[in-house]
């Protein structure tokens, strides 16, 4: 076994001020994302830099820094508790589904306001998008299904779900083999992205893009062993800059299309991916850490409501009619924070508890003596 694994240092808790930056960056990255498509929708994004278009149009970028969190704070709470397969998955689901159902809801009741349900209702959508099978056929080949009724932003759960689904395999074997376990996620990401070159399938896609949550999962490793730059991640990111290399590749059998569509676009996220980590693990890093402690707990208030926000955003402002004015845009955006308060903080909150309350009452009658009465580890 690797010494990392053997060392308390290894186990090594982040600071409060770097925990409050993390989630400055998820929040800032939700918002950003709602900026950039309520501004394409209504032609902010266009002209130059001098319009200021030119600064709302980095939507994508935005999603890659949800991968390289989602990767950073999953490695951080789940890699000591992932061996309890049925735990980890219960909570992930609480994560991701009640929020995910609500926002289809929520798309269900815009397109009747609008007047176009029945016509843009597709029963493979729903299920689709239920399995986690969504992506955007008009950005890259090989898409299963468009997300139900077209809430893009929605693409990216299907990655994410993915991703959760694989770690408790792949965290097994690096806990035993940690270099052998990065070089073969390298090798293996490396070789789906390949063979999504030759036959373009959603499920080798996503299996490409593994690679960058993984990262985002070492990066987090590094810190906890006390490295303060990229240099202590090892070479898992050489391997990311091999997956540039190998989506290069796909320029030799497909003509380019522009930076938003395949083959440009997954190279653009590849590369982005590893330019942030690079960028950021380091000097920039610790400075923005630094730089936002002023904000208190603002950030942390704000990122609770993240994850309802990326989802909810583009049915409520993008999709419904009653946005297409500034005063309905802005009714728009009290709807979105009032039903993402509800549905990602509220009732998240809600079958957490509950599940920990039935975690209690579950281990009682083992950990109750006559004497001493409840087990205080079970509080």
């Amino acid at each position: 076994m690797d010494s990392r694994t053997q060392t308390p240092v290894a186990d090594r808790k982040i600071s409060p001020r770097f925990s409050v930056a993390l989630d400055a960056a998820r929040a800032a990255a939700a918002f950003y994302v709602v900026l950039h498509h309520v501004g394409q929708a209504r032609g902010w994004t266009e002209g130059g830099l001098a319009s200021g278009g030119v600064l709302l149009r980095f939507g994508q970028e935005a999603v890659l820094i949800f991968f390289l969190l989602s990767g950073f704070v999953i490695f951080l709470n789940e890699r000591r508790r992932a061996d309890d397969v049925s735990g980890y998955f219960q909570r992930r689901f609480r994560r991701i589904y009640p929020t995910l159902i609500a926002a289809m809801a929520v798309s269900a009741l815009v397109a009747l306001d609008n007047g176009d349900f029945l016509a843009r209702f597709s029963w493979w959508e729903l299920l689709g998008t239920l399995l986690s099978l969504q992506d955007v056929a008009a950005l890259k080949p090989g898409v299963i299904v468009a997300p139900f009724l077209d809430n893009e932003p929605l693409w990216s759960l299907s990655y994410e779900v993915a991703f959760y689904l694989v770690f408790p395999l792949v965290i097994r074997f690096w806990l035993r083999r940690p270099a052998l376990t990065n070089h073969a996620v390298g090798v293996v990401c490396c070789l789906c992205y390949a063979a999504f070159i030759v036959a373009p399938n959603h499920f080798t896609l996503v299996g490409a893009y593994f690679l960058v949550w993984w990262c985002g999962a070492m990066a987090a490793d590094a810190y906890q062993r006390g490295g303060r730059s990229f240099l202590a991640m090892g070479p898992i990111l050489l391997w990311l800059v091999a997956l540039c290399g190998v989506a290069c590749l796909a320029f030799l059998v497909t003509p380019f299309d522009g930076v938003g569509h395949y083959p440009f676009l997954p190279l653009r996220h590849f590369a982005v991916a590893l330019l942030m980590i690079l960028v950021l693990f380091g000097p920039v890093g610790s400075a923005l850490c630094a730089g936002v402690t002023w904000l208190g707990r603002v950030p942390v208030a704000v990122a609770s409501i993240s994850y309802g926000v990326y989802v909810l955003h583009f049915p409520l402002m993008v999709q419904w009619r009653g946005a297409a004015t500034l005063p309905g845009l802005a009714v728009g955006f009290g709807l979105l924070i009032l039903t993402s308060y509800v549905f990602d903080r509220v009732l998240s909150r809600f079958l957490t508890d509950r599940a920990a309350a039935k975690r209690r009452r579950a281990a009682a009658p083992a950990t109750a003596s006559p004497s001493a009465g409840p087990d205080a580890s079970c509080s």
